[in-house]
């Protein structure tokens, strides 16, 4: 069913980690020691710190951040000033409202703008109740991975079986789009697409082109297709009440 597979595993699993890397980041001892985040090269994206303001925001490099606070939230708005994606790290200093101090190194790449919360240090207490949520995240981000590999595998189905779709969906005239199948599981629906690049001219896929309301993940098989070539597509989506 996926002759392409076996052949293109290792560029789907990084599509799958791309995927998650849209999330919110959440970035802990950031106080203790330097931690790298993920940004975009040519997006805004918000820097804040998890029921504190932030004070003060240094780069190590004068000038290569464009920035503005936002005073109601306590927040971070910032961009690269040189939006490169092959733009070289950032050491980044942040201070909060009680005088803590954070070091973030900045990783450009080329992607969505990032939402990233630092988590301040805390007592024995709220680190309980946060331990307790990230177990419930991280089982739903597993989730959402396993139905992916599902779709792509047919040894990893483990009783997800596929319902026939084969229906067009209007997308850009360049590409003709069909979802050839969908795989229900509790609470999500898992979606199989085909897209066919019809135009004479080459296609870069980005996976955030194709999030809507509802989406939790997107891979894509390939993500450079020259005319006529064709790529599946993967997406894990919210199921609706009437589903």
């Amino acid at each position: 069913m996926f002759p392409r597979l076996k052949n293109s595993w290792g560029a789907l699993l990084l599509s799958l980690l791309a995927a998650e890397a849209g999330a919110t980041q959440l970035i802990e001892h950031a106080d203790r020691g330097h931690v790298s985040v993920n940004i975009s090269a040519s997006e805004t994206n918000r820097l804040a710190i998890e029921g504190r303001r932030i004070a003060h925001v240094v780069p190590s490099v004068k000038g290569v951040l464009a920035g503005q606070k936002d005073e109601a939230q306590g927040a971070y708005y910032f961009t690269l000033a040189n939006a490169a994606p092959n733009q070289g790290s950032v050491t980044l200093f942040v201070s909060d409202d009680k005088g803590v101090t954070y070091k973030l190194i900045l990783l450009p790449r080329p992607m969505a703008g990032e939402e990233i919360i630092i988590r301040p240090p805390g007592d024995k207490t709220a680190s309980a109740g946060r331990a307790t949520a990230d177990g419930r995240a991280a089982s739903y981000q597993r989730r959402i991975k396993d139905l992916m590999l599902a779709m792509a595998d047919e040894d990893s189905r483990a009783g997800v079986e596929p319902v026939a779709v084969n229906r067009e969906v209007p997308l850009w005239k360049e590409g003709r789009l069909v979802l050839l199948a969908q795989y229900l599981e509790g609470d999500m629906v898992g979606e199989r697409y085909r897209l066919n690049n019809v135009s004479p001219s080459s296609m870069l896929l980005v996976e955030q082109e194709l999030y809507r309301r509802g989406v939790r993940a997107v891979a894509v098989e390939h993500h450079t297709l020259m005319q006529g070539d064709s790529t599946q597509i993967y997406v894990v989506r919210e199921r609706k009440d009437h589903e």
